[in-house]
């Protein structure tokens, strides 16, 4: 029995040596393999059609397969609340009241209204344009093999392509991503011919190829790209979504997740799969493949742990998100050793769609962006995309929101795209089998685009949307795949604050002086005045509009805001030379006192002067001045919309002679207060109450001799 087993043992030895080896050879290089051999497999794409809300089985049809959490076809849980379909979402619209709320991110319909360059005539990429600014989408041509991958970027902001350079021209990708090194990964199903022209020894595979540009001018390198055949290594049918990351030590990888499409109507549909696979593969730049100790499975080709895999995305933290249509889940790949590359799945989906049933949420494309809000939309021809949040930090979805209505998103499980910019501007493709989307099969045709969306706070509050590209012709291509590059200058967008810039408490008070405060908001530049501010490109918008930066340093921006924007919440907004440096909701309201300090904190002694026989002179003060109680100036912000205004000084109540602007400079207000008679020696507190019952910091204080 000792030899049977020692036998048994060196088999085993020798099986996963053989496995290693097979892996290491596809991981460690290029396999050099002849393009024509792969073609990308698109009247298999066409095929892979979703299942729509009225016709939608449960999963299970495929034999052995992952049951969901909760059964597609249920009825909803619960419906949708006023503020989560954006009826009741935030906006600071100008002139408007508080509460003002913004509507719905809206969508522009009329190709025909678009600029020129929009439809086609725009100028070729120009040098050294980042790759975060640059769009990468998949181009078809629906009736023959040819496919290009193009490039797009936006150089005027205003969320319309005005430069384009196309990357290759070797038939397109159902995917693409771009990695940190400049690569760009592109995936497709295909058909491994094995070089003979008799179809009975096909082979339905999966394929990476990596192209690489060297010279930077956004065209792919000379030769065959290396080619990975994912099928061959990791029996991989087909390759449908790709995702690009960086480990803490710096390791690039790539996350190539199969389709595993599944016809529950036709079990004997030649383009049935096993559930799909998900496979990591981490980059060896000295070797130019990938490296076999680091390569490995996340899911494994038909073990059954999740029924669809259509869209891949990496939350900030280093988890995977997996888009599952046909369960209506995403599904998780957790990083478990916090180095920043995602190691196992999750049993528990991050999110179930609760709302509504059979597939009007089905998550067919999922994107996330820095901050964490993971996008996704289903398919239909009034379809929505939906913001998913994690509100509490358990690494979990807790709730939708609906970002955008009345989307034309085709029915197809691996034909889409959708992405979230640096900037946090969402882009999503419309229509993207164009003509292929019959009415018959209750599609509309429609013209293949890009749908740009704003969201400057970056906090899924999308605001109305804009064409970005049209595919070239409507009758015969389509679209697939959206990658923007990675940052690597500039990184995530950071954080901010807005106050009311003399007490640095409460929110900016509308009309007077707000700070905003952060770290490396001037990116190391300072200056005191507008002129620097305009001569040195630091700028501040809030809700899109341009405000008069008054002083910036790295930690602190003072602004002032204009009476015309209104109040309620609005984006605000950093940028230096035009990049988005800092961003954030802030609140603007109509009164919030606050009086400036000489500390600057906020706290302590109060800025002012003796008004008393125009002496204007500093603290500390005499209790009265020409045998009546002194008048002092105070200065500050906050308070000229909600007059009048009360003041005590030391508890008791003081005389108000003046309150309003303070002539001169922009937002600064002042108030003129005489002193309650018989105000004791020593440092009496200061406090203003606006009409409407606003009032400012209890620990600032004047000083009385």
């Amino acid at each position: 029995m000792s030899k049977l087993i020692r036998l048994v043992t060196i088999l085993c030895a020798l099986l996963l040596a053989a496995s290693f080896f097979a892996t290491a050879r596809f991981a460690g290089r290029a396999q050099n393999l002849a393009r024509r051999q792969y073609a990308p497999d698109l009247r298999r794409a066409l095929d892979a059609r979703t299942k729509t809300p009225d016709d939608q089985t449960h999963a299970t049809t495929r034999a052995g397969a992952y049951a969901p959490q909760r059964d597609p076809r249920a009825p909803a849980l619960r419906e949708r609340t006023q503020t989560q379909i954006r009826e009741g979402a935030r906006r600071l619209p100008p002139a408007r009241p508080d509460g003002g709320r913004r509507a719905r991110a809206g969508l522009e319909r009329n190709p025909s209204a678009l600029s020129p360059h929009v439809l086609g005539s725009i100028t070729p990429l120009r040098p050294g344009t980042p790759l975060s600014r640059v769009l990468h989408t998949s181009q078809f041509n629906l009736t023959n093999a040819g496919g290009t991958n193009e490039q797009y970027a936006d150089q005027t902001g205003d969320l319309a392509a005005d430069e384009r350079t196309t990357f290759d021209t070797d038939g397109g990708s159902f995917d693409i991503a771009l990695g940190r090194s400049g690569s760009r990964y592109e995936v497709f199903s295909s058909i491994d011919t094995r070089g003979t022209a008799n179809t009975g020894d096909d082979v339905l595979t999966g394929v990476l190829l990596v192209g690489r540009d060297s010279n930077g001018d956004f065209v792919r390198d000379p030769g065959t790209p290396p080619t990975f055949d994912l099928g061959r290594d990791f029996r991989m049918p087909s390759a449908v979504s790709v995702v690009a990351g960086v480990s803490a030590t710096g390791r690039e990888f790539v996350v190539v997740s199969s389709s595993g499409y599944y016809n529950s109507d036709n079990p004997n549909d030649p383009n049935n799969e096993p559930s799909p696979g998900v496979v990591l593969l981490v980059r060896d730049f000295a070797g130019g493949g990938f490296d076999p100790a680091r390569s490995r499975e996340l899911v494994r080709v038909g073990d059954d742990r999740l029924f669809n895999a259509n869209a891949l995305a990496l939350l900030p933290g280093g988890d995977l998100l997996i888009a599952d249509f046909q369960s209506n889940e995403i599904r998780a790949v957790r990083d478990t050793d916090n180095d920043l590359v995602p190691d196992t799945l999750d049993p528990t989906p991050f999110y179930t769609f609760p709302f509504s049933a059979g597939a009007e949420d089905a998550p067919l494309d999922i994107a996330a962006n820095s901050r964490g809000v993971v996008f996704t939309h289903s398919a239909g021809n009034d379809s929505r995309l939906l913001a998913v949040y994690d509100t509490d930090g358990d690494g979990y979805g807790d709730v939708d929101d609906i970002a955008v209505s009345g989307l034309f998103i085709d029915n197809n499980l691996v034909l889409h795209g959708l992405t979230v910019g640096r900037d946090g501007a969402v882009y999503l493709i419309e229509d993207a089998t164009g003509e292929h989307d019959l009415p018959a099969d209750g599609g509309n045709g429609g013209i293949p685009l890009v749908q740009a969306f704003p969201d400057p706070s970056l906090n899924g509050l999308l605001r109305d949307g804009s064409i970005f590209a049209l595919a070239d012709d409507e009758f015969t291509q389509g679209l697939s795949g959206l990658a923007l590059g990675v940052d690597t200058v500039f990184g995530a967008v950071g954080r901010l604050t807005m106050t009311n810039a003399a007490s640095l408490q409460g929110d900016a008070p509308s009309g007077g002086l707000a700070a905003i405060r952060g770290t490396g908001l001037a990116r190391g530049l300072s200056g005191a005045t507008e002129a620097e501010a305009a001569q040195r490109g630091v700028r501040v918008s809030v809700e899109g509009n341009s405000v008069p930066v008054l002083s910036f340093n790295d930690t602190q921006i003072n602004v002032h805001i204009p009476v015309a924007l209104g109040s309620g919440d609005g984006s605000v907004v950093v940028t230096v030379g035009g990049i988005v440096i800092a961003a954030e909701d802030a609140r603007i309201v109509n009164a919030n006192p606050g009086l400036f300090t000489l500390p600057q904190t906020g706290a302590g002694e109060a800025v002012a002067l003796l008004v008393s026989g125009n002496r204007y002179t500093r603290s500390p003060f005499p209790a009265s001045f020409g045998a009546q109680p002194s008048v002092v100036a105070l200065f500050g912000t906050g308070w000229r919309n909600s007059l009048p205004v009360s003041v005590t000084v030391g508890g008791r109540a003081a005389v108000v002679e003046y309150a309003g602007a303070s002539g001169g400079f922009p937002g600064l207000e002042q108030i003129n207060v005489r002193f309650p008679d018989n105000t004791p020696a020593g440092p009496a507190s200061v406090v203003v109450t606006t009409a409407g019952g606003a009032t400012s910091r209890a620990d600032v204080f004047i000083t009385v001799q």
